[in-house]
């Protein structure tokens, strides 16, 4: 007998690539997933919904991307309906070249606006 997968619990957005410095994405977080990053290693995925109502995701497999997400995650920041931003602000030095440093916020009243500002259909 096969299992049944629940298809809603993947995202359906366009993928974020974080590549230049300044690159950024933001929204109302509309699910947080487990997933993978490029190695096969565990990461947390986030699906976004932009102002404009694109869908987004962003998958945290950056290793300073991930480690900020995983303390929001464990503080119980994060959670469906949230605004969050992630910008790539700079690089720095690390032991094999150069890592991606980010500024990762989450916002209730942001997401409260958006909501508001949206119609309900």
């Amino acid at each position: 007998m096969s299992e049944v997968l629940d298809w809603s619990s993947f995202g359906s957005g366009a993928f974020v690539k974080f590549e230049q410095v300044g690159d950024k994405a933001e929204g109302v977080i509309t699910g947080i997933r487990a997933g993978e990053d490029f190695n096969g290693h565990p990461c947390p995925v986030i699906d976004l919904r932009t102002a404009d109502g694109e869908d987004r995701t962003i998958t945290c497999g950056q290793a300073n991307l991930k480690a900020q997400v995983t303390e929001l995650g464990k503080a119980g920041k994060l959670a469906k309906g949230k605004h969050l931003s992630v910008e790539f602000s700079s690089t720095a030095k690390a032991e094999k070249g150069t890592k991606k440093v980010f500024t990762v916020t989450v916002d209730d009243a942001a997401a409260s606006a958006a909501a508001d500002s949206k119609p309900p259909f």
